[in-house]
């Protein structure tokens, strides 16, 4: 290879390390999570669509689940509006439901639909903080860790930049609660204590997060296909059930929210049809 010839391979090597690379040095990216932190912390209603993968293998078969939500939320106090719906890999539909909630008196009334009627229940604050994506960014913002720049991506035709990394320790608990996780460890039969030593046994926990020139925070994808793993398991153990007697493979299992409409969300209002479909 002639001098000219090096120069030209060296040029095409630097555009490929800065575009597709990053290029940032750890202080620029601690830099854009310090201003992700404040701008998200501005924000005082938002949307987010959320898709949450589980594929589960057993016994040869693969069973495939989608779960789609389309969310809006307000802060101070909490509003939330959410339609969610969970398919199957061949597209049937086996959940579909439409719900509200807004904050009063420190609790959490939920006004849902599904099957044609209407439900209310009062709820904990937090409890509904897998879907509130605004609520865990200061966790993620703060606590995430090993940090690299992925290069730029554009997101809702917003030009972003990827950061990776891992959430680990007491923040990784945390992420697993606020994102629904321990709930359905619950719901398998998993205690408490069950649970405090699967912790020591986890590993990191993924986590991407794409940030705008502004610092919002535009989207974050979670992988916990480990940890999921790991819970059905330790399910299984607590049913009885034996390793060779029925084996489940925990093949993905991923939640990605997409956010947008920063401070742009109309005021949310309870349905009236709810009211007064609860009051008969």
């Amino acid at each position: 290879m002639n001098f000219r010839k090096l120069l030209a391979a060296g040029a095409a090597m630097t555009i490929c390390l800065s575009g597709c690379g990053g290029g940032m040095d750890t202080a620029e990216i601690e830099a854009l999570l310090a201003q992700a932190k404040d701008t998200m912390a501005s924000v005082e209603s938002m949307a987010a669509d959320m898709t949450m993968e589980m594929d589960m293998g057993m016994e040869g078969e693969v069973l495939e689940t989608t779960t789609v939500a389309h969310i809006l939320t307000q802060q101070e106090p909490l509003k939330m509006k959410m339609e969610l719906s969970m398919m199957m890999d061949d597209g049937t539909e086996v959940e579909q439901m439409l719900m509200y909630a807004a904050e009063e008196d420190g609790k959490l009334k939920s006004y849902m639909y599904a099957a044609d009627t209407w439900y209310a229940e009062t709820l904990e604050l937090g409890e509904l903080d897998q879907y509130n994506a605004e609520e865990n960014m200061d966790l993620y913002l703060d606590n995430i860790e090993n940090f690299k720049s992925d290069g730029q991506e554009e997101i809702g035709g917003t030009e972003t930049t990827k950061i990776t990394g891992v959430i680990t320790g007491d923040a990784m608990e945390e992420a697993l609660e606020a994102s629904g996780m321990t709930t359905s460890a619950e719901s398998m039969g998993i205690t408490e204590e069950m649970m405090q030593e699967m912790y020591a046994d986890l590993g990191d926990l993924p986590i991407s997060l794409w940030i705008d020139g502004e610092g919002y925070v535009r989207k974050y994808e979670m992988d916990m296909t480990e940890m999921m793993q790991k819970i059905m398991d330790e399910s299984m153990k607590a049913m009885g059930m034996a390793e060779e007697d029925i084996a489940i493979d925990i093949e993905k299992t991923s939640v990605v929210m997409v956010c947008s409409d920063f401070n742009d969300v109309e005021e949310i209002e309870i349905p009236a049809d709810a009211l007064a479909f609860l009051k008969e």
